[in-house]
């Protein structure tokens, strides 16, 4: 392939996003778009210096989220190895979100939490720029734990990016849900542009014209994030967090030790029943004088009041029960996350001898992934069933089920390629175009659900923990990379998996098992989203919205118009009661 073809397109494609952008800005700025020079600090200007949240995207895009292709290159021990270490750095970045918003709202606050993650991502990448542990794997492994650390802080930086816009708007139609889209269009024009740079200049086999090596492309990405960070320090004094009194892991922990206190003193209070029988006369000319016997005393929480039987006590237990009842949906949202972890490692792998892989950067079908799912999230709030969160999930497992289908008959054709030709090591005739599908499907998979999952969670769970739904979605995902690294452990026990992608490896096979755990999960989901949660408020009050609408629509007609839209109406009508009986 020439490499003036993919210096054309991707320059062309550049200036036609550019365009669409500024044209997007112009049309839409009242709305959702805010300026203060305060915002510097967060974003940066749109010229030479690199901001934090674009920093960190460059970074995430260019090394991080391909951090298999890079291990799998340079060090010993297959692609397997690479693959597990991969999924430990996800699993690890996801369970750390967690405990960075609980010290971030409880402890040290947000930009001192922040500054930890962004020095933990910046030792990370440095440790992969001047020890070059190709043979190192303890090294390797610290290098990941580092860079799972700074990842999980992106949460935190976007709290602070909309907090700061909330802070600076003061327009006359300020509203919380306004101040809040505008804080997200920053957050996303800046982790896009971090997304586009990665692919055009930093990456490996970079479409820009510009072929730097894995040290260059560390080099770059500390740069930028040293540099982003210096500018986010001096910034401090412009954000002020809020008062650090939430506790959202504690309440779980002051309802399992009154739990483990109150079963302590049942069994001590059964193993006295001897001594209270003996003093059973006293105790009733106790109770005839009215004094009642304190045989339970209340149990104290950490500032030593009483807590079992107030109604902080009674809060609690209401909070942890809504949150068990999430657990049947989180099973079924485990699966999503092991084919999501399987698209950010075996995915990648099949690219290895497409044809075009060595002009075309991996990074840019995580680009692909991305722009999917953001595009399948506008087209979905066009349909008329958009606020049913739970068809909303039903439609991203459905599309784990296709996105696994496809990948598993391109590895098909692709071992077969690899078989005729002879030669393990020769590029294919297959496309790299062929994996498009595949992971367009897995953007959409993963928005669909993550968005649909985090709405409904919000829908479920009482007030206290409402908040950090993502944290919590987070959690799941961990276990569901977990699942996944333990399945790829189990079956190169079985010789699904040789050294590498095509010495010995079916993963047509691996792939074919996913299909049916997807579609079976597909099916349990079904199940437990008719019988065991009920239709929430929001989704009733949209299927009385429809019902209005359609209802003005058929009188505000007449003629050929008329019938043609009543078509419409009844048929969007006859869809939305399908997919309302369904979930």
């Amino acid at each position: 392939m020439d490499i003036g073809v993919p210096f054309i397109v991707s320059y062309t494609l550049l200036g036609f996003l550019v365009f669409s952008i500024f044209i997007l800005a112009f049309c839409l700025k009242d709305y959702y778009f805010i300026y203060d020079h305060r915002l510097l600090f967060v974003i940066g200007n749109l010229d030479s210096k690199s901001s934090l949240v674009f920093s960190r995207s460059l970074t995430y895009h260019a090394v991080t989220n391909v951090i298999m292709w890079y291990v799998t290159y340079n060090m010993d021990g297959g692609f397997v190895r690479s693959a597990v270490l991969s999924n430990i750095q996800d699993s690890l970045s996801s369970l750390f979100v967690i405990f960075m918003a609980h010290s971030a709202d409880s402890f040290v606050g947000r930009f001192r939490t922040l500054l930890f993650s962004n020095t933990a991502y910046i030792s990370g990448v440095l440790i992969l720029w001047i020890f070059n542990p190709y043979d190192v794997t303890w090294l390797i492994v610290v290098a990941l734990v580092l860079q799972a650390l700074g990842k999980s802080g992106d949460a935190i930086l976007k709290h602070v990016l909309i907090d700061l816009v909330d802070g600076i708007d003061t327009s006359a139609d300020r509203t919380k849900k306004r101040s809040l889209t505008r804080g997200a269009i920053w957050w996303r024009i800046a982790y896009a542009f971090g997304a586009i740079a990665s692919i055009l200049w930093v990456a490996p086999d970079a479409f820009g014209g510009v072929q730097p090596t894995w040290r260059t492309t560390f080099l770059i990405c500390l740069i930028s994030m040293i540099a982003a960070l210096i500018i986010f320090c001096t910034g401090h004094k412009v954000y002020h967090q809020h008062e650090l009194t939430q506790r959202p892991v504690e309440i779980f922990f002051r309802v399992f030790r009154a739990k483990v206190q109150k079963l302590l003193k049942s069994k001590s209070r059964c193993s006295m029943n001897s001594l209270e029988q003996e003093k059973l006369p006293e105790t009733r000319r106790q109770e005839n004088e009215g004094i009642a016997l304190d045989r339970s005393p209340p149990h104290l929480d950490t500032n030593g009041k009483k807590y079992r039987g107030n109604s902080s006590y009674k809060e609690d237990i209401k909070v942890v029960r809504s949150l068990l009842r999430m657990f049947p949906m989180w099973g079924t949202l485990i699966v999503v996350s092991l084919v999501s972890a399987a698209g950010s490692t075996f995915y990648i792998e099949q690219f290895s001898n497409l044809k075009g892989n060595e002009e075309i950067p991996a990074q840019m079908f995580d680009v692909i992934q991305d722009t999917s799912g953001f595009a399948i999230l506008i087209m979905y709030s066009w349909t008329p069933f958009y606020k049913n969160e739970k068809l909303k999930i039903g439609v991203g497992m459905f599309c784990s089920v296709i996105s696994c289908v496809c990948a598993w008959r391109l590895e098909v054709s692709r071992l077969k390629a690899v078989t005729k030709q002879g030669d393990d090591d020769d590029d294919t005739s297959i496309s790299f175009l062929w994996l498009v599908p595949q992971f367009s499907i897995l953007g959409c998979m993963e928005c669909l659900a993550e968005e649909g999952s985090l709405n409904f969670f919000k829908s479920q769970i009482e007030e206290p923990i409402k908040s950090y739904r993502e944290e919590y979605m987070e959690v799941v995902i961990c276990f569901g990379i977990l699942v996944n690294t333990f399945l790829i452990l189990i079956l190169k026990t079985q010789g699904w998996f040789g050294y590498d992608v095509n010495n010995g490896t079916r993963l047509d096979k691996y792939y074919r098992l996913l299909v049916y755990l997807c579609s079976a999960n597909f099916i349990v989901y079904y199940c437990i989203a008719k019988c065991f949660y009920k239709e929430t408020e929001q989704e009733r009050h949209s299927a009385q919205g429809n019902l209005q609408l359609s209802q003005s629509a058929d009188h505000a007609t007449t003629g050929n118009s008329y019938r043609r839209k009543r078509f419409l109406v009844l048929l969007s009508r006859q869809v939305s009661f399908v997919f309302d009986t369904l979930f």
